[in-house]
């Protein structure tokens, strides 16, 4: 995106954060309009299929920022573990200085929408796998090896995804602390074999 945004940017950027907050079926039309500041008519001119074409685009920049804060975490961590607890404690953070508002930018819709709509059902997809390839890539950075790293991958992200629902849910941080023991030990179990 551009340093100063046009409508359709404010429009998608808008897009994301509500989705964020509220998934799909919650997140009007009117919610996204309002927030972006931009008037109706360009928002059929900009997508003219509607809000599911909002709601991919939105998704994919979503997305697309988790995968980067992900690469960055590998690159600026010294071994495995810290690598995953980088990416545990960066999501905290964000959730908690949205005031437990904001969890994972994908899952809401990615839950309600799996199966209802092939767009967004493939971009979620692509969002999750996208992230896991990027974790099992920084794992490899750190010496795992291409099967194992792509297994603590998946284990990490559930894990991850898991303990952000319940510190959302629960409105406290302690579930996304306690994950940082069992990522310490899965790191170690899967370095060592």
């Amino acid at each position: 995106m551009s340093d100063k945004p046009d409508s359709k940017e404010k429009t998608i950027i808008a897009a994301a954060k509500l989705l964020r907050r509220h998934g799909y079926n919650g997140t009007a039309l009117s919610d996204i309009l309002a927030a972006a500041g931009s008037p109706r008519g360009s928002l059929y001119f900009h997508f003219p299929n509607g809000k599911e074409e909002i709601a991919v685009a939105a998704l994919t920049l979503a997305a697309d920022a988790v995968r980067q804060a992900i690469a960055g975490a590998a690159k600026t961590s010294k071994s495995a573990d810290e690598f995953l607890i980088r990416i545990a404690r960066g999501m905290a953070a964000d959730l908690e200085r949205s005031d437990f508002r904001e969890g994972c930018p994908i899952a809401p819709t990615a839950l309600e929408m799996s199966g209802a709509s092939e767009a967004l059902t493939e971009v979620g997809r692509a969002a999750f796998q996208g992230w896991e390839h990027e974790i099992a890539a920084g794992l490899g950075w750190f010496g795992l090896k291409p099967e194992r790293a792509r297994l603590l991958a998946t284990a990490a992200l559930s894990l991850f995804e898991g303990a952000l629902l319940l510190a959302r849910t629960y409105q406290r941080l302690e579930p996304m602390q306690r994950v940082e023991e069992p990522i310490r030990v899965l790191v170690s179990a899967f370095a060592g074999t």
